[in-house]
């Protein structure tokens, strides 16, 4: 990252705090609806951003280890490259991890999590998928299916191609702010170029994820690292309407948050908040099952979904079927 030059973007403060509450809300507003949840370390957040026309580029700081369950991007991608730290990111049960200098393209379409080192620094660039819509007027069939996204929901830009990156975020940084010093035209072109460059040098295997699918503990060889999984699963199973956290479950599990999040993936496949979230909806989906005049509301409340939003999306995305679906589908009253 000796290539990059960020000082101008400090001279594009958004906000600054210590209050996880005050973060989730502001970035959900200018990236997307998301739960955090914090690990070790201090929340001491710090957002810079840049506007150019419809492009975006950022510079974040966390501070505190952190987990975040999203919603889909609609509309755009986020490049992410780590400055400092590693993050990891998990959609529909598939995982990679991205380092340092790295540059991560995202553009999931469904709800994903992604978990940042303590003390991470990110550059980020948001980019509308519009864009490209201007270029690919006229393009052949099998072009224009791609302007709708990227064939992989994340994937890492080639190595080879970091310096020609650089060069361009380099050129987002520097222009010149203020209306009337450059051609509306001509900005345009450029930013066109960017959602090209990143389109058009997606990796061969973009598309290929790095970890299986989430598959029941009662299934999975723990050999000898039942112990703490089991612990974790207890807790969870006395606890399904009550406010847990990473930290919780890495103190019942007897494990660092890091270890635990390696372990739940190891034999889960999924990180340890996704796999709470899918204990609680498969325990929503007994309960549904078994007593269909139960109120889905205040079932989803009774085991902790407390936005009912994304409880449903979350469901849908688990079972093919939305709540109300499943207690249609049953005939016996609840007694």
């Amino acid at each position: 990252m000796e290539h990059l030059n960020l000082s101008k973007l400090n001279d594009h403060l958004v906000f600054h705090s210590d209050s996880p509450s005050e973060v989730r809300a502001k970035l959900g507003g200018i990236l997307s609806e998301h739960d955090l949840t914090l690990g070790k370390g201090r929340v001491d957040t710090t957002l810079f951003q840049r506007k150019l026309n419809d492009i975006s580029v950022m510079k974040l700081t966390y501070g505190a280890e952190v987990n975040i369950e999203a919603s889909p991007f609609k509309g755009f991608s986020l490049v992410q490259t780590p400055l400092s730290g590693s993050f990891e990111v998990e959609i529909g049960g598939c995982r990679k991890t991205f380092g340092q200098g790295d540059v991560a393209v995202l553009s999931p379409q469904h709800h994903f999590g992604i978990h940042w080192q303590e003390g991470s620094e990110q550059l980020i660039l948001k980019v509308p998928h519009h864009l490209l819509c201007r270029h690919f007027n006229g393009a052949p069939s099998g072009t224009t299916q791609a302007v709708a996204g990227f064939t992989s929901p994340a994937f890492k830009l080639d190595g080879s191609l970091n310096l020609i990156w650089h060069s361009l975020v380099q050129q987002a940084i520097d222009l010149p702010n203020g209306a009337g010093k450059l051609n509306n035209l001509w900005l345009a072109h450029f930013e066109q170029t960017i959602a090209l460059f990143l389109l058009t040098h997606q990796t061969a295997d973009a598309g290929k994820p790095e970890v299986s699918h989430y598959t029941p503990a009662s299934s999975s060889p723990f050999k000898g690292n039942s112990a703490p999984l089991e612990r974790m699963e207890t807790y969870i199973q006395q606890r399904l309407c009550a406010p847990i956290s990473l930290v919780d479950l890495s103190l019942a599990a007897g494990l660092s948050p890091r270890s635990l999040n390696a372990l739940c993936h190891k034999y889960y496949g999924v990180s340890p908040m996704v796999l709470l979230r899918n204990m609680r909806l498969d325990a929503v989906r007994e309960k549904l099952q078994s007593c269909p005049g139960a109120n889905v509301t205040r079932v989803a409340l009774d085991h902790g979904f407390g936005h009912l939003g994304r409880f449903s999306a979350y469901y849908r995305e688990r079972f093919g079927e939305l709540p109300r679906d499943t207690t249609s589908n049953q005939f016996l009253p609840c007694m």
